[in-house]
């Protein structure tokens, strides 16, 4: 089987693995809204589709003047998913077998980069009080 073949079977595989969906966003500014006054952040899809969301560690730490643990997660997307994903994008499961996931906003870390990968990979944070 030649290089391209595996990468393709692989892709075809890790594809079929990602039973989550996501999105995306940036943050783009900031408005204030017009009936409470209240400034709120404007945020912009870079992607929005399947995924897969893998625990990968936790550890205490200090995060302004209290304690927090933070959840580290791996994301595989498509290896087709757009490579517009960047540092600080905020990252929302939207539908899961895991209930724990839905809704919340984490923080997108690191991105790989890697030309015979089978998926695009993503790191991202999530900060929860201790």
């Amino acid at each position: 089987m030649s290089v391209e073949g595996a990468l393709a079977a692989g892709r075809t595989a890790a594809l079929q693995l990602m039973r989550d969906t996501c999105l995306i966003e940036r943050k783009t500014g900031e408005t204030t809204d017009p009936l409470t006054l209240e400034i709120v952040e404007v945020w912009e899809t870079v992607y929005e589709g399947v995924c897969r969301v893998k625990p990968r560690s936790s550890r205490e730490a200090e995060w302004g003047e209290q304690e927090v643990t933070l959840h580290q997660y791996s994301v595989n997307l498509p290896w087709d998913a757009p490579p517009a994903v960047q540092r600080v994008d905020r990252f929302t499961t939207l539908t899961s077998d895991d209930a724990w996931l839905l809704g919340r906003h984490l923080e997108v870390i690191a991105i790989s980069h890697a030309g015979t990968s089978t998926a695009r990979r993503i790191l991202i944070e999530d900060r929860q009080e201790g």
